[in-house]
């Protein structure tokens, strides 16, 4: 569960886009527990103890890694006016964004994994069980699209969120668009099989916890390595796509218009000053 936890609160925390994120992220609390309840209900006792670490987090958070991400994008958006950004320095920023999560999920793992004790087996049991039925949901829900209908859908989403960056688009750029996600490779399968491993994994160690002496350390290793439970063929994959989408944000840029640059300027400038205001609250 707690595992879980950790990805929605850090989904949480990184939205990052628009006053609706501020107040995302300044009622961090009351989201957490809207999103857990889809999964475990949490005794008052149990609720108690996560406000505390919740609450420490946050600080943290606040203090440290919102630093970072200002820099980072403070970066970004220096490149961006200086003229074209390579497919090398798109990975860089990709990686980078990477480390951000990373160093999150490092800093609370530990106490997420002293946390998940006071969780009772039957909270265990139904959490596992709302992970398995959203993992089915969204299997059959693939499973009614074509190649062809998901194939769209990832091109008018990738399109969506270009316009969002951008602005309207050229018909060059729409091209350019189509052309990099026909080279995607499809990773719905590698993914869901690896979060039924690390699920499975998870809740096996948390039913087994009272047989095991250093139980806490081996939940923290396993919420630190979850590349562990991904297959070789997953790894490759998204590694592929990471390079596919690089390559595209770096034939993207010379294509711009002013008035799209501009446009791209100011996206990266309000989150700059969203990250501020956050900073100063």
């Amino acid at each position: 569960m707690f595992k879980h936890l950790l990805f929605c609160f850090c989904a949480v925390v990184l939205l990052l886009t628009g006053c609706t994120s501020k107040f995302s992220y300044n009622n961090v609390d009351w989201l957490l527990y809207w999103y857990v309840d889809d999964y475990v209900e949490l005794e008052k006792s149990q609720k108690k103890r996560l406000d505390v670490k919740v609450e420490k987090w946050l600080k943290w958070h606040r203090q440290e890694e919102l630093v970072r991400y200002r820099q980072h994008l403070e970066e970004l958006k220096s490149q961006v006016e200086q003229g074209n950004i390579s497919e090398e320095q798109w990975l860089s920023h990709l990686a980078r964004a990477s480390s951000h999560w990373q160093r999150f999920r490092d800093e609370i793992s530990l106490e997420l994994s002293e946390l998940s004790v006071y969780l009772n087996d039957q909270q265990i049991i139904d959490m596992f069980e709302a992970l398995e039925k959203d993992n089915l949901e969204k299997v059959e829900k693939r499973n009614k699209k074509t190649e062809q209908e998901r194939w769209q859908e990832n091109k008018e989403d990738t399109t969506e969120q270009m316009q969002d960056w951008l602005g309207r688009l050229s018909e060059q750029q729409k091209i350019l668009i189509s052309e990099s996600v026909e080279k995607f490779e499809s990773t719905f399968e590698s993914w869901i099989e690896y979060r039924r491993e690390i699920q499975s994994a998870s809740k096996n160690l948390m039913l087994n916890r009272e047989k095991q002496s250093d139980y806490i350390e081996q939940f923290n290793q396993l919420i630190q390595n979850p590349d562990q439970f991904k297959s070789e063929s997953y790894i490759k994959a998204s590694q592929h796509n990471r390079k596919v989408y690089a390559a595209l944000l770096a034939d993207l840029l010379p294509t711009i218009s002013e008035k799209q640059k501009r446009h791209l300027i100011k996206e990266i400038d309000d989150l700059i000053d969203d990250i501020q205001d956050l900073i100063e609250d």
